[in-house]
């Protein structure tokens, strides 16, 4: 389900239960504002924000996402991978993939990305970190989508393989591929971080800079996913 289509299904199943966007959104204890934004298409909800939305139409994420799955714990939700490393959406830090536990997350929510959850991780931005913090606030975990790349959606929001003391780290940054210089162009949401570029070898494939695309993030303090 896109962006939009999650947005339109929401306004309908507000009106079919009566309730203005005020009154949802003060249910799912979000801005009304912030609601009309996902309902036209131009905000993306996080998985926490999505459960209280949920919960204040009195339905389920598969549902609201135009899923409907068995209750049963094995079928509805699948284990993503917590790496316990932390990535940073400033300087890189180290990412090792040392696995910290599983979380289960909705499987609902995964096939609306187009994400195998094979190649889906977790992974927490460090509570530092502030370059992407008008859009993904420090300490958040993200979802990252590890399905190898080909391409670069422009302006996306990625993680990628930075050396840090002669080994590999990883940060988000938004990207923008020059493909005839063959450079990355890493930018940052806040304008105290200056952008940086990073090349990419001769016959070097990008899946190997680009570590995968970020679809989600749960703030701090929502704890688990």
């Amino acid at each position: 389900m896109s962006i939009d289509e999650l947005g339109t299904t929401l306004r309908r199943m507000r009106q079919e239960r009566g309730l203005s966007q005020q009154a949802l959104a003060a249910r799912a204890t979000v801005s009304r504002n912030f609601l009309a934004q996902i309902e036209r298409g131009e905000s993306r909800p996080t998985v926490a924000t999505l459960s209280r939305l949920a919960e204040g139409l009195g339905t389920s994420v598969g549902q609201l996402l135009g899923e409907e799955f068995p209750t049963a714990h094995s079928t509805d939700t699948v284990p993503v991978p917590l790496v316990e490393d932390r990535i940073a959406a400033g300087a890189p830090l180290y990412l090792a993939d040392r696995v910290e536990r599983y979380e289960h997350f909705p499987y609902s929510l995964l096939r609306s990305f187009g994400v195998n959850p094979k190649q889906a991780i977790l992974v927490r931005l460090g509570a530092a970190q502030d370059s992407m913090a008008d859009t993904i606030p420090p300490g958040a975990t993200v979802l990252l989508d590890r399905t190898p790349l080909r391409e670069i959606t422009s302006r996306g929001i990625y993680a990628v393989r930075e050396e840090v003391a002669g080994e590999a780290g990883c940060t988000i940054k938004r990207l923008v591929l020059d493909g005839t210089a063959r450079v990355l162009i890493l930018l940052s949401d806040n304008p105290a971080h200056l952008p940086r570029a990073i090349r990419i070898k001769s016959g070097q494939p990008l899946s190997e800079v680009v570590i995968g695309r970020v679809v989600w993030w749960l703030p701090p303090s929502s704890g688990r996913a």
